[in-house]
């Protein structure tokens, strides 16, 4: 690492900090007998560097700077007390591996859950998601993402107010936790995925702009946070730096990053360009390390394929046009109002992102989901699909997406019906707490049934301890109808997809896919898959049957209702229904 501090050949501990506002730098070491301040020295283009063997492992210090406050360091591996104390020097290489044989898993075999890992289970913490990996196996997951773990102020937060990109939050766990569960997952087959928050510092803990203002791109404060500047070069490099970091040395197996990275200015080299090289020529040229992007309809040309098979730079954008146009199918209204949702649908599930971008990329280049952590805690009262939508409906479109050719998401709890909500929720100081709380509610005000404070008090309150406890799942009701049911539909579901599907992705060609719109309410797609078999969707997404089909030739792989595929025998498809089919090559 270019910055921090790096445990040398040996012992000596070699510290490095950019400050280019100060006038002097010096490293505070705590020591039994206090607290020491090493002098560092200047270096070109604001540099402060130092190299000492009085320093050891597990040693505490901050940055002193100009002989005034004493700051943690911004690229810290752990600070143990939280983001205003002191960081902790660490060695990466204490850390025992076992899974040096591990490559990863092709990307066409990815099924994806989002997680928080402080919501996750009770306890709140890696060694506590660690021991959930076999339920994740057998339910059919292949790939876990953990929503951002970068350390931030307070003791819960989403993740995206991170202030110490490379520490992971203290109230997790220590490094070694994470490093644990990474590889433990590997054993099982899994592989572990990290949500990368670093185009932006939160707006408490962040006293790197203090000393760098340059850092970052603009001067807002308060409730604001700030946004860093991604043409500084300093920046740049940390950026990079940051990605390969996780990758490297906590075996990560990819990483989602923000479209906010996304450069659009003349003359100006692409970051993301930059970062996707230096992650294939590091740890991707040993192991497959899939990188995904935020939903961005400009992101389309960075997952543009050489030969069907290996990503010239993303492998996935996640296709938020879809989960839209399945909240409007679903529920007639969501958050951003979709026209022709059914025709939108069909077009995302054959094409992906279907304006501003190329018309036709693989399937497995966008990644489809119902509901993520955003969808869900951007409602006022943080409701999840299923206590919107009845079952039916909901499982009619649960079986379109599992089995549809794109990589399938689901967000913890998803699969047996979790009856807690994801709340918005963060832990700042008093002089934040009271603003955030405000302004929260004061969002929701233009919606429907929030337009009286009376009403608005119903919001929870995100900065309330409280909150955040009513957002962490309850295993005990798994065991229960009907979440138990629920989870094993779901088991079901996947088990086919990875039975059937996953093994004829590879090889696809983007334009081997058609799709049609029978009926006011009915969806017809057909995917001619890497092996040359057909897949077929033959949806009813509406409250009346659906008369006058054909049914297409091949074996039913699923049939939501069980009815549905005598009524197709019929030709016709009875209200919210789905039939897969799959017809063998040749």
């Amino acid at each position: 690492m270019p910055v921090g501090a790096q445990l040398l050949e040996g012992g000596r501990i070699r510290f490095r900090l950019w400050a280019p506002l100060a006038e002097r730098v010096e490293v505070s070491l705590e020591e039994p007998g206090g607290t020491v301040h090493l002098p560092m020295e200047a270096r070109e283009a604001g540099w402060y560097e130092l190299s000492t063997d009085r320093a050891r492992v597990g040693d505490l210090y901050r940055y002193r700077i100009d002989g005034v406050g004493e700051f943690p360091d911004p690229a810290s591996r752990y600070n143990p007390l939280g983001v205003h104390g002191p960081s902790q020097l660490l060695d990466p290489g204490q850390f025992v591996w076992n899974d040096r044989n591990w490559r990863g898993r092709p990307w066409e075999e990815a099924v994806l859950y989002e997680l928080h890992v402080g919501a996750f289970t009770p306890q709140g913490t890696f060694a506590a998601v660690r021991g959930r990996l076999d339920y994740l196996r057998e339910l059919g997951v292949t790939a876990i993402q953990l929503l951002p773990v970068a350390a931030f102020a307070g003791a819960h937060n989403w993740g995206y107010d991170g202030v110490l990109p490379f520490a992971p939050a203290a109230s997790y766990g220590h490094p070694d936790e994470l490093k644990d569960l990474i590889q433990t997952a590997h054993h099982k087959g899994l592989m572990v995925l990290l949500d990368l928050a670093c185009h932006y510092f939160g707006p408490e803990g962040n006293y790197l702009h203090l000393y760098a203002p340059a850092f970052f791109a603009t001067d807002a404060t308060g409730l604001a946070g700030r946004s860093i500047d991604a043409a500084n070069p300093v920046v740049r490099e940390f950026i990079i730096h940051n990605a390969l970091y996780w990758l490297a040395e906590f075996h990560f197996d990819g990483l989602r990053l923000n479209a906010a990275l996304l450069q659009e200015q003349a003359g100006q080299p692409d970051l993301l360009e930059a970062l996707a090289h230096a992650v294939r020529e590091g740890p991707g040229r040993e192991r497959h390390c899939h990188l995904l992007l935020g939903h961005d309809r400009r992101a389309a040309r960075y997952i543009h394929w050489h030969d069907h098979s290996v990503p010239r730079r993303y492998e996935a954008v996640w296709n938020d046009t879809a989960q839209q146009a399945v909240q409007e199918v679903l529920i007639g209204a969501g958050v951003a109002a979709v026209d022709r949702p059914l025709e939108r649908l069909g077009a995302c599930l054959s094409r992906g992102i279907t304006a501003g971008g190329p018309d036709s990329l693989l399937p497995s280049a966008f990644v489809t989901f119902l509901q993520d952590h955003a969808c869900i805690g951007n409602r006022a009262l943080g409701e999840r699909l299923h206590q919107l939508v009845s079952p039916r409906p909901l499982g009619a479109m649960v079986a379109t997406t599992l089995l549809a050719p794109m990589p399938p998401a689901l967000f913890m709890g998803e699969e047996f019906a979790a009856t807690q909500p994801f709340l918005y929720f963060c832990d700042f100081n008093p002089d934040l707490i009271k603003k955030i709380a405000i302004n929260r509610r004061k969002s929701f005000a233009h919606l429907p049934g929030f337009r009286t404070p009376k009403a608005r008090a119903r919001i929870p309150d995100p900065t309330h301890p409280a909150t955040f406890a009513r957002c962490q799942l309850d295993w005990n009701s798994v065991n229960h109808s009907p979440h138990a049911d629920w989870l094993d539909f779901y088991r079901r579901l996947l088990a086919v997809r990875h039975r059937q599907i996953t093994t004829r992705l590879a090889g696809m060609h983007e334009e081997a896919v058609q799709f049609t719109l029978p009926g006011e309410h009915g969806l017809s797609i057909r995917w001619t898959l890497g092996d040359d078999s057909v897949l077929t969707l033959l949806g009813n997404y509406g409250d009346l049957p659906l008369a006058g089909l054909q049914r297409p030739e091949g074996v039913v792989l699923w049939a939501e209702p069980g009815e549905a595929e005598h009524a197709l025998n019929q030709g016709q498809l009875p209200p919210w229904s789905v039939v897969w089919l799959l017809r063998a090559a040749g």
